[in-house]
């Protein structure tokens, strides 16, 4: 995740601006918290998506759930993203 990048080029999606938490379970799944750098931006959402996608693509981790934090009608980016 550390080479994941923000899809408007402000540094990776790891810097504290956005990545707000992150919980893992032992089981191995990952549970992000992240606020997006633009409010209504679709690039940002799909960034999101393609992050989670990617995500589940490794072995390791069965489960990835992404929480949209800090923008108005979080509810349907978390539908959106978490679909």
């Amino acid at each position: 995740m550390g080479e994941w990048q923000e899809p408007h080029g402000s540094g990776p999606i790891t810097d504290e601006r956005f990545l707000k938490g992150i919980e893992i379970t032992e089981q191995g799944s990952v549970k992000l918290w992240v606020e997006p750098a633009r409010a209504h931006c679709p690039c940002c959402l799909l960034d999101l998506i393609d992050l989670r996608t990617a995500l589940l693509k490794k072995r390791q981790i069965p489960e990835v759930h992404i929480e949209v934090v800090g923008v108005p009608d979080t509810h349907r980016w978390n539908a959106a993203v978490n679909e």
